[in-house]
């Protein structure tokens, strides 16, 4: 019973890397394609066209916004340190509330 389960789970893993490997293999081989013709088109004197930055849809151009936007909010929040006297008040606030909640626990 554990024996066939054990030979399942080998038979199952055996497939799983196999379908890995024969990946890795495809994608090696569309890599070696793709830079066979790059070499060639390099070689008969035709540049290739980079992509240029002037043509941005409206979708790519509105999530560039959003990005940029949330990063200076992040930033703008870091920024905000609060004055000494605003931190001497909390701090003292906490105190007094601390020992209030002293008194009461003692019946106080």
């Amino acid at each position: 019973m554990i024996s066939d389960g054990l030979y399942v789970s080998l038979i199952g893993l055996a497939i799983v890397f196999l379908v890995l490997i024969v990946l890795l293999i495809a994608i090696t081989l569309l890599n070696l394609i793709e830079n066979k013709k790059s070499i060639i088109n390099n070689n008969s004197g035709e540049l290739s066209e980079k992509p240029s930055n002037k043509n941005f849809s409206k979708l790519e151009l509105t999530a560039a916004l959003v990005g940029v936007s949330l990063a200076l909010g992040a930033n703008k929040n870091e920024n905000n340190f609060p004055s000494e006297s605003v931190k001497k008040f909390e701090d003292s606030n906490w105190k007094a509330l601390g020992q209030q909640r002293l008194f009461k626990g003692r019946g106080g």
